[in-house]
């Protein structure tokens, strides 16, 4: 379905509406086009309730539209037709300055119910996949216009998700023998221009004076864990020496090239460097290989849905010939050893070394290039880095670069889009749902998310006055992964009943059983739901 036809609508309806409100005594301020909806923005003191945004529809006329709000249109003219069928989608504030607040309604509107329907329908179906709807829906992550775009704010439960993606990786590289660090967001210009790029990568970077300084905010962590190297002389025997950092980074893209969690102008990069020598570099490569191939099997992503690109030296290079002889069969020895496909990119390895770029492909076929792992010569020679050999001669060392996830913020949004919302249960938010079928065993159930939560396991509890299938139906929506019901027998028994995904249900459980079972599933970091898969043989 493209949203093309309908913007003119949209723009019409947009006008309409916000004439509507004005006439109810709100105050619009300005009335545009959206990726998928009309907004208008009110200034008003206090928030909108949905119910009052749709009741202002039933007012919508079309005989005076004269306004005197602001209209972006994108340079769309309103359709010649009059749309009567409105629904409106979501409501949030902003703040354009400290002394204004603006309610944005958003809202869709066409000229048939059939269309509203269909749109409507499609719109479900879209949400299921497009990450930024699954964030807003789950609660996981917003942009603000006071903010600015591409600047994303994490809610509660999605930096839990992204601590379990950190904790995850602070795991790996520390069974491959990294050292966590932490360096700070800006530096003078000087840095800069020593790595290069403030030459190379100015126009994405952040640059500004102060105090007589000039400084910039850091589009790479590479040069300063290149200064902690340097703060001492290294030996050989010290190498390799492995740094990682859940790195802030700032890269300033285009406005129009942000993409939600895809494309963000700050985003936090699971970075790694490590210095050694040249003689250490297959095995280094190998290890690194096999353990992020291990990562993205724990999210599904098995060696038949990887693929691997060796890059190979491009036409303008540093270093000398023998160094990239040796980098370049030290990666692709390290792949044959390992019996994984690739295969090559010729010339398009970067200038400062060869590499390998991970692909994998969703549940809906796209490829997505993760994680990376590069061999630099650059940096070290820009940077005179050292170590003394075991002759007691000083030597260059070399540098990788590699990072798994590679952005943790894009990762998330890849893993939000290949679940559809349904994570697995060691990354969901909310683990276990608890939902008493009565009033009468709310005590029991308070019990039993205690026994849950005692154990480790993220879980809450739904005693509300709705029914109890749209309870039910409420927790599937949210994604939680596992649901506990229990009513006077289960309490009378100390037992559950465990309900999973795709309504897979198991009653009369030892409670027990049920929390240990779904314990082990998390500890292991299953991808599937093998506490209940358990449970029913």
């Amino acid at each position: 379905m493209s949203n093309t036809n309908y913007r003119p609508l949209w723009l019409k309806g947009g006008i309409a509406y916000a004439k509507a409100l004005e006439n109810s005594g709100y105050h619009p301020v300005e009335v545009g086009l959206g990726e998928r909806d009309f907004y208008v923005d009110v200034q008003s003191n206090s928030s909108i309730t949905m119910a009052e945004a749709e009741k202002v529809i039933e007012k919508v006329k079309y005989d005076n539209l004269n306004y005197n709000f602001k209209v972006n249109s994108e340079g769309i003219s309103p359709s010649n037709e009059n749309p009567s069928f409105f629904k409106v989608l979501n409501i949030s504030v902003h703040h354009p300055n400290p002394t204004v607040q603006l309610v944005r309604i958003r809202g869709v509107a066409f000229t048939s119910e059939e269309q509203l329907k269909d749109y409507l329908s499609w719109l479900d179906k879209v949400s299921e996949i497009d990450h930024r709807i699954l964030g807003e829906k789950l609660d996981l992550f917003s942009f603000h216009e006071e903010s600015g775009p591409g600047l994303v704010l994490y809610h509660p439960k999605g930096q839990i998700i992204r601590n379990e993606l950190m904790n995850f990786m602070r795991e790996i590289n520390a069974s491959m023998g990294y050292s966590e660090v932490y360096t700070t967001h800006v530096y003078r210009s000087e840095l800069w221009k020593i790595s290069g790029h403030y030459e190379l990568y100015k126009d994405k970077m952040l640059i500004f004076n102060h105090d007589e300084d000039e400084l910039g905010l850091k589009p790479m962590n590479c040069p300063a864990h290149i200064l902690i190297y340097k703060s001492r002389s290294r030996s050989y025997r010290e190498l390799p020496i492995k740094l990682s950092e859940f790195g802030h980074v700032y890269r300033w893209e285009n406005k129009g090239e942000l993409y939600g969690l895809l494309r963000v102008r700050g985003f936090v990069q699971d970075d790694g460097h490590i210095f050694l020598m040249e003689e250490q570099l297959e095995d280094e490569v190998k290890l690194l290989v096999s353990k992020t191939l291990e990562v993205l099997s724990k999210f599904g992503f098995g060696k038949e849905s990887v693929k691997i690109y060796l890059s190979t030296r491009p036409d303008e290079s540093i270093g000398t010939d023998e160094q990239w002889e040796k980098a370049t069969s030290s990666l692709e020895n390290a792949l044959k050893s390992l019996g994984q496909p690739y295969q090559v990119k010729e010339k398009e390895g970067a200038f400062y070394g060869p590499k390998l770029d991970f692909e994998i492909k969703d549940s809906l076929g796209r490829s997505w290039q993760l994680s990376t792992i590069q061999v630099d010569f650059n940096l070290p020679e820009r940077f005179k880095l050292e170590y003394v050999d075991h002759n007691g001669e000083k030597r260059r060392p070399v540098m990788v670069h590699r990072a798994i996830f590679g952005s943790i913020d894009r990762f998330m949004a890849i893993l939000l889009e290949n679940f559809r919302g349904k994570m697995p249960t060691w990354i969901s938010p909310t683990q276990v749902r608890v939902i008493p079928i009565t009033s009468e065993v709310n005590d029991y159930a308070r019990t039993v998310m205690t026994s849950f939560r005692e154990r480790g396991i993220r879980v809450d509890l739904d005693d509300s006055p709705e029914t109890l299938s749209k309870r039910i139906k409420e927790a599937y929506d949210e994604g939680i992964p596992y649901i506990v019901i229990v009513g006077k027998r289960e309490a009378t028994e100390s037992k559950v009943t465990l309900r999973g995904r795709n309504n897979v249900e198991i009653r009369g459980l030892p409670l027990d059983l049920a929390v240990n079972q779904i314990k082990g599933e998390v500890e292991r970091r299953d991808v599937n739901q093998t506490a209940i898969e358990r449970l029913k043989k």
